[in-house]
């Protein structure tokens, strides 16, 4: 054998040894699996190989040095695993590498000098690691050389006057760095097609005349010092200016970018309005970005003219007005949050067949949602929180079949939650919070087995917590995998985020995680007791209860839920005793059970007791036992003994043998001395005579009384 492909699939465990049987192998391609353990040293035996790709698995450990053996090898990938560790020196001996590839993985220590010996070397990929250090100037040598990636690392210094002997060199990417030296323009070839810098610089429009074939221009924390007439010696066709400071309005030397497919202009100040003239100039722009600018007025953008706009995002600025209807056949993206948008959400967006994600929130809407929404079978996201949007929800959303977030909250909805949510099978966010719905919670919301997040908190819901609630699936897996709830399918610039109450304060989450697992049904009216078995949902890390009628006693089952991170129960009516299984809760941050009818002790165990005050149980008058001041130095608190199971016939009776010995003996010595004192006299005289010495000490106006 001498070529195997088996990348992207499910293999999973280690490299088996035999696979270095194949001695004449060339080609070997393992990436896009779950393969972990270190990469096996036997493949060093493989001299044959001129292609060996182990991207994106789970290898971890260090770049084995014996790979320096392969004097064969043109192409080596190892991106996206877990390396660690520094760049072997073994792997200056592979003269006739073409391409390296070790991006995304944790390698530390310098980018090596010996790199710059690989005369064949024609892309060298280390973005995404931790190396730091100065850029080479031996990388200058390598006159095949046509792309550079070493972003997001913590290289410092400037890019070398080596590199602009690089004559083939298209593209270098070095954003996300910490240059602290001045980068000249010099150092970079007149062959550059794309540039990505972050540089604490002010850029004059002289940086730019030798690179006459950029295309792609990627900017980060810089200041741009351009001039209003300044024409570029370049016609780009993707722009991304991320908070670099631009002085004024979008700035009119775009107008002369007839090639402009993607453009970005995210936190750099901008002010006034966005001119019409965008998409005029740049028919074919597909994806705009102005996001978190100042930019005011209304929203104008001729649909007929912008017909290849598939993204936009004009959200964090100052626009007003009615939201324009506006939809180009192959709108994916419209994102218009945190503006000062009024009016009625327009029906024709819901002609926009091909819209997977709608973001209104935070405007000042009125109206209702409109019922057509539910033509948009491609929808996957629709947030449309904190606004004045009334009415009911349309129950037809539940038509949008690939919705997975959907978020109404802090808005004037009423009415009753429809209970055909249940064919939103795909739904992981639902957010309908601070509205003024009514009547109870449907049980078929039960039947959403890929829910992570239902925040209902702040309406007028009630009746008791359904007990289908524990059959939400995605809530019970402990282990979740971390990645971000986005649609690849309908953006590259759109991640969901997610305002959330957490210890009582307002926060926002930039992403959603799958790892955010949460439950907010806080101040309702909701009944009756939390379900026996709620302890199911074993993935759950914040439960919010608090401010209804709930009753009965806290269920032991909660104890459970290893993965909670905040647990709040204020403000009902539980009764009992404290769970001690809530001691197994190891990574509780934050636990409130104050204003309810608990009784008994509070568990003194060392996470329960150690880690939250007073302000956790109080208002609880029967409640004992420290955080709290009544009988905080009570000796220590021990579990009952085991009862004694006796069997008669075919009852099981439990006898507390212990509880039964201490009770007699305490009657019989209290019965025996009251016997003494009823049957003798001169024992009877003698304690009354005592009783009225302390009294008339204690009292002196019953000096003249007599018991």
């Amino acid at each position: 054998m001498e070529f195997l492909d088996l990348s992207y699939n499910e293999l999973s465990g280690m490299i088996p040894s035999s696979l270095c049987l194949l001695t004449r192998l060339t080609y070997l391609d393992l990436s896009g699996n779950m393969f972990n353990g270190s990469i096996p040293s036997c493949l060093g035996n493989l001299s044959s190989l001129t292609t060996l790709h182990l991207s994106a698995n789970m290898f971890n450990g260090s770049i084995p040095s014996y790979l320096g053996n392969l004097s064969s090898l043109t192409s080596l990938q190892l991106e996206y695993n877990q390396l660690s560790g520094s760049i072997p020196a073994s792997l200056g001996n592979l003269s006739s590498l073409s391409y390296l590839d070790l991006s995304g993985n944790e390698l530390s220590g310098s980018i090596p000098d010996f790199l710059g010996s690989l005369s064949s070397l024609n892309e060298l990929q280390l973005g995404h690691n931790q190396l730091n250090g100065i850029i080479p100037y031996s990388l200058g040598n390598l006159s095949l050389l046509s792309s550079v990636g070493v972003s997001n690392n913590n290289l410092t210094g400037t890019v070398p006057p080596s590199f602009a002997r690089l004559s083939s060199l298209a593209s270098f990417y070095a954003d996300g760095n910490h240059f602290n030296e001045t980068i000249f323009p010099s150092s970079f070839p007149a062959s550059l097609n794309e540039l990505s810098l972050s540089l604490k610089q002010s850029i004059p429009e002289t940086f730019f005349n030798n690179l006459t074939n950029l295309w792609g221009l990627y900017l980060f924390d810089c200041v741009l010092n351009i001039s209003k007439t300044w024409i570029p010696p370049f016609q780009l066709s993707q722009l991304q200016l991320v908070s670099c400071m631009i002085d004024g309005e979008v700035p009119p030397w775009l107008s002369t970018q007839f090639s402009l497919e993607w453009l970005e202009l995210v936190n750099t100040g901008l002010v006034g309005q966005i001119p019409s003239w965008l998409c005029e100039t740049s028919p074919m722009l597909y994806a705009l970005n102005l996001s978190g600018n100042h930019l005011e007025g209304s929203l104008f953008l001729n649909a007929s003219i912008c017909m290849h706009l598939e993204i936009l995002d004009a959200s964090r600025n100052k626009l007003s007005g009615p939201i324009p209807s506006m939809c180009s056949p192959s709108m994916a993206t419209l994102t218009l949050r945190d503006n000062l948008f009024s009016g009625n959400i327009p029906v024709s967006l819901s002609k926009c067949s091909s819209l997977g994600v709608l973001n209104l929130g935070n405007n000042s809407l009125e109206g209702t949602l409109p019922h057509e929404f539910s033509q948009l079978s491609e929808l996957y996201s629709l947030v449309v929180h904190n606004n004045k949007l009334k009415g009911s929800l349309p129950s037809s959303i539940a038509n949008c079949s690939e919705l997975q977030v959907l978020d109404i909250g802090n808005n004037l909805f009423g009415e009753e939650i429809p209970s055909s949510l249940k064919n939103l099978s795909m739904l992981r966010v639902l957010v309908m919070k601070g509205n003024n719905f009514t009547g109870s919670i449907p049980p078929e919301l039960g039947q959403l087995t890929n829910l992570q997040i239902l925040l209902l908190s702040s309406n007028n819901i009630s009746g008791p917590i359904p007990h289908t609630i524990v059959l939400l699936q995605a809530m019970m897996i402990e282990s979740q995998d971390g990645y971000l709830l986005s649609n690849p399918n309908t953006t590259e610039l759109y991640h969901d985020g997610i305002d959330m109450t957490l210890k009582g304060t307002d926060q926002h989450y930039t992403y959603i995680l799958s790892t955010l697992t949460c439950i907010d049904l806080s101040n309702n009216k909701l009944e009756g007791e939390i379900p026996f078995n709620f302890g199911k949902l074993k993935g759950l890390r914040l439960l919010n209860l608090s401010m209804n009628n709930l009753n009965g006693t806290i269920p032991n089952s909660l104890g459970e839920m290893r993965q909670l991170e905040e647990l709040d129960l204020s403000r009902n009516h539980f009764s009992g005793q404290i769970p001690a299984e809530l001691e197994s809760l190891s990574y509780l941050g934050s636990l409130n059970l104050s204003n309810n009818n608990l009784s008994g002790s509070i568990p003194q165990g060392r996470h329960i007791t150690g880690t939250f005050g007073e302000s956790s149980y109080s208002g609880n008058p029967n409640l004992w036992g420290c955080p709290l001041p009544q009988n905080c130095s009570w000796p220590q608190f021990v579990a009952p003994p085991r009862l004694v199971l006796v069997n008669k016939g075919k009852k099981i009776i439990e006898y507390p043998w212990y509880k039964i010995a201490v009770g007699l003996s305490y009657g019989a010595a209290f019965g025996g001395i009251i016997s003494l004192i009823v049957l003798k006299i001169n024992w009877r005289r003698k304690y009354f005579n005592k009783i009225d010495t302390i009294l008339k000490f204690l009292f002196p106006w019953m000096k003249n009384w007599t018991l």
